[in-house]
């Protein structure tokens, strides 16, 4: 959560996003498969969303509401987080989502 919050807050677009959810799921994509040995990786994904009332709102979809090198940044940054496999980028509107994750 610091680390995205942090590339947005440096780049000068939070005033893009009205919230960022950033949950670590437990989904490591960089396996072996031959190897079946436990990992404690993990994924994160980061969800810029934009709403004026948190009752409906969209996602911040990048290169179009956020540039595409803050969320280049972003995942460069979190990938440097010791556990991380993966960033994956949530693109859930609200309803059906909701603004939380």
């Amino acid at each position: 959560d610091h680390v995205s919050t942090q590339v947005l807050s440096q780049s000068g677009k939070t005033g893009l996003v009205s919230q960022m959810p950033v949950v670590l799921i437990p989904v490591h994509f960089d396996r072996s498969q031959l190897e079946r040995v436990p990992s404690c990786a993990r994924s994160v994904v980061i969800r810029p969303f934009i709403t004026q009332d948190f009752m409906t709102g969209v996602p911040a979809v990048p290169g179009k509401d956020l540039p595409l090198e803050v969320v280049q940044k972003m995942v460069t940054e979190i990938m440097t987080v010791p556990g991380v496999s993966r960033v994956l980028y949530d693109l859930t509107s609200k309803p059906p989502g909701t603004t939380e994750w």
